[in-house]
């Protein structure tokens, strides 16, 4: 006869199962133990990047500084050809009769301070971007930049012993000062705004 007891597990589900070794535990709870002990992938673990102490000063600072050495090469550049600027002088109220020669002089007297200029707004960007580690602060330390540049340019103008003197949109009556005020404020910041462009394109 057989017999009906055989058929059934010796342990009832539930009940010694300490006793009984399964092959695969370890390595459930090995995951699990390493799942939890993981530190936090750096995708999901929340960071809060911490900009250098006074990076703003530091970046304005250095705008500032670009500048005046922008504007200390134009000036270089101008006494250094004071000769051929106040000849230039001679021909403001008709350019057009300004001999070929020194028409090209003078541009080429430009180029070369433009060039010279947006190499050091160049360098400068990168430097307030090491510095300043954000690159919205490199355009503003370059638009700080242009706004130094132009204000001494400005003043330089109003000299009449310098070589680069001229009209800067001022006159005696209050509605030409007036206008020439505006002009001259919108200069700035086209000026400040390409300096600017300069300098985040050196961050970058």
């Amino acid at each position: 006869m057989h017999d009906h007891e055989q058929d059934y597990p010796k342990h009832q589900p539930g009940r010694g199962e300490h006793d009984h070794h399964d092959p695969f535990a370890p390595t459930i709870q090995e995951e699990g133990e390493l799942g939890e002990r993981s530190p936090v992938h750096q995708r999901t673990a929340a960071t809060t990047p911490q900009l250098p102490h006074g990076h703003v000063r530091k970046a304005l600072i250095i705008g500032a500084i670009l500048g005046v050495l922008v504007s200390g090469q134009g000036i270089f550049l101008t006494l250094k050809n004071a000769a051929i600027y106040k000849e230039a002088a001679k021909y403001l109220s008709d350019p057009s009769k300004m001999p070929t020669g020194l028409t090209a002089t003078m541009f080429g007297i430009l180029a070369l301070g433009l060039g010279i200029s947006t190499l050091i707004y160049v360098i400068g960007g990168l430097i307030i971007g090491k510095v300043a580690v954000h690159r919205r602060w490199a355009f503003i330390g370059g638009f700080v930049g242009g706004l130094v540049s132009g204000i001494i340019g400005a003043i330089l103008k109003q000299i009449p012993a310098y070589p680069n003197a001229g009209n800067t949109g001022f006159s005696g009556n209050p509605l030409g000062m007036g206008g020439g005020l505006v002009a001259l404020l919108i200069s700035f910041v086209i000026l400040g705004i390409l300096a600017g462009a300069l300098s985040l394109l050196g961050a970058w």
